[in-house]
């Protein structure tokens, strides 16, 4: 092992004057009940949250790709890449299910808890020569994530944020454990490209991340320039692997796609201006700076930076080039959640799981400056403290877990039950007019393709041009009627929207005739033609 002081003395040396004999005796089970009781508390959390209008989005798309639909062209799906509703589409046909939106949801809490593992690997392996350490810190790092109150608001939702996270977590992983003077580093970059391109085609604006890390891959391959070469191919190829399906779904309509990346987005923004229901990015990044939980962690991250960059001298080069790549990681994220035309709170959750992972290298650094024993307590002391004010910050993410013994209070059954409910009388076909879709689609009904998105393109349709709407498959309040003269409802189901959006279902409502029967159930009303 090599000498890191100049003096003789190894880092295993100097490890076992640090870190008592028992330390990993003591760790493993310890870190394996923190990440029990984190994973319920993510478990329980998902399955909390009301239903979203955007996950009305996210899983109408699944099932509509899973029944053959092809995305874009059959249906629209407004600002996203399609990577997520075909995860979603293999899910819902492997299993056979009609619960759509729990599949959803279990699918973003399952990414959530593998992200929580990640984050204790990384620490594992960035304290490789002083493992129980590093498996004590993991888990007090993976607190500070799921305690943090923007992570908490956007975690579990059947959307494609956790899964991106948990994607780009696991290239970071990927990068920071591989040897680049080992073979193993080919088909581990390979990988790479895959995995990021994965996240790139479900959030486009990963992309940025994707071109972050080859970056990374070249500087940290080392020279000559053939050696960086050949290491960064494997990246590209396996990225160019993962990207096939994409580009073939958008090669098939391209027009739809822009309308659906650009165009739409760009007027849904400009709704959303004109109604005042965006957020201010500064007055956003403010109240995200000033909350406790956050707060907490950017006073961590900023002093245990200041201490890392004095005591840099402690770790070896490769050791340095992880560090700086953990580093820019929440950085980028940061600047991305800038870019697009709306910024909301989610977008200020993605960089907290890397601002955990961060931390990792200068704690290292400090426990093996001098003095030894006392750098390595100061740091482990800092993070210990800050997760437990962060659980001190917002104890409802613990008391929250007993939700779990009562599965059918759970948001996915109940809306499950609900749809059963409303459509229970209606008759073939069993198609259903409403911008709830899932409420029809989780009862074995059919919906309108044209409002697969829910409410999200309804409200901007109209401001698109005839032929924009015909390309997209789109209708707006002022061109249900048409649709409706091809193909009447057996069922109409409104209340979905809000109280200040009631008027955007009032052309729902104006087409059932005073002979349907009306069932009510919770803030909904369905009609059924009899």
């Amino acid at each position: 092992m090599n000498s890191l002081n100049g003096k003789g003395r190894t880092v295993a040396a100097k490890n076992q004057r640090i870190v008592p004999a028992g330390t990993w005796r003591i760790a493993q089970p310890l870190a394996l009940a923190v990440l029990l009781i984190l994973s319920a508390a993510i478990l329980a959390n998902s399955m909390a949250k009301e239903l979203g209008r955007d996950e009305q989005m996210y899983c109408t798309a699944g099932v509509l790709l899973g029944q053959g639909q092809s995305i874009y062209r059959d249906f629209s799906y407004p600002s996203q890449l399609p990577y997520h509703p075909l995860l979603l589409a293999t899910l819902y046909k492997g299993l056979g299910t009609t619960h759509y939106l729990l599949v959803g949801r279990l699918v973003s809490a399952a990414s959530d808890i593998f992200v929580l593992i990640l984050i204790v690997l990384v620490f594992r392996s960035v304290f490789r020569d002083r493992r129980g350490e590093g498996l004590l810190l993991g888990p007090a790092a993976a607190i500070l994530y799921v305690f943090n109150p923007f992570v908490d608001y956007a975690a579990g939702y059947a959307w494609n944020h956790d899964v991106v996270i948990l994607c780009v977590v696991g290239a970071l992983w990927l990068l920071l454990t591989t040897d680049f003077q080992a073979p193993s580093r080919y088909w581990r970059t390979a990988f790479l490209g895959g995995l990021l391109t994965v996240a790139t085609c479900m959030r486009v604006t990963t992309a940025l991340v994707e071109l972050m890390f080859l970056a990374a891959v070249f500087w940290m391959a080392g020279r000559p320039l053939s050696n960086r070469l050949r290491t960064a191919l494997p990246f590209l190829a396996g990225a160019t692997l993962a990207g096939i399906w994409p580009l073939w779904a958008v090669a098939r309509s391209p027009q739809a796609f822009w309308l659906n990346l650009v165009r739409i987005p760009t007027l849904y923004g400009r709704w959303l201006r004109e109604i005042g229901m965006t957020f201010d990015k500064a007055a956003l990044t403010i109240h995200a700076v000033l909350t406790p939980g956050y707060l907490i962690l950017l006073v961590l991250a900023v002093g245990l930076a200041w201490s890392g960059h004095r005591h840099r001298s402690h770790l070896n080069p490769q050791e340095r080039q992880r560090a700086v790549v953990a580093a820019l990681l929440p950085l980028l994220f940061l600047v991305i959640a800038y870019i697009p035309p709306t910024m909301w709170l989610q977008y200020l959750a993605i960089p907290v799981p890397f601002i955990a992972i961060a931390l990792a290298y200068p704690l290292l650094a400090m426990g093996r400056s001098k003095p030894a024993g006392r750098a390595v307590h100061v740091g482990a002391l800092a993070l210990s403290g800050a997760a437990l004010l962060c659980v001190l910050a917002n104890p409802m993410v613990l008391s929250r877990t007993v939700f779990l013994l009562i599965p059918q209070k759970w948001e996915p059954i109940r809306v499950h039950r609900l749809s059963q409910e409303l459509t229970q009388q209606a008759e073939e076909p069993k198609l259903v007019l409403t911008l709830g879709p899932l409420y029809a689609l989780e009862a074995g009904c059919d919906v309108y393709p044209e409002l697969s998105s829910g409410s999200i393109v309804y409200r901007i349709a109209d401001r698109m041009t005839p032929h924009e709407r015909r390309i997209t498959r789109t209708v707006g309040p002022a061109t249900l009627d048409e649709m409706m003269d091809e193909r009447p409802p057996a069922a109409v189901i409104v209340g979905v929207e809000r109280r200040q959006f009631a008027d955007l279902e009032e052309p729902l409502r104006r087409i059932v005739p005073p002979e349907w029967s009306r069932k009510d159930a919770d803030s909904l009303e369905a009609y059924v033609r009899p």
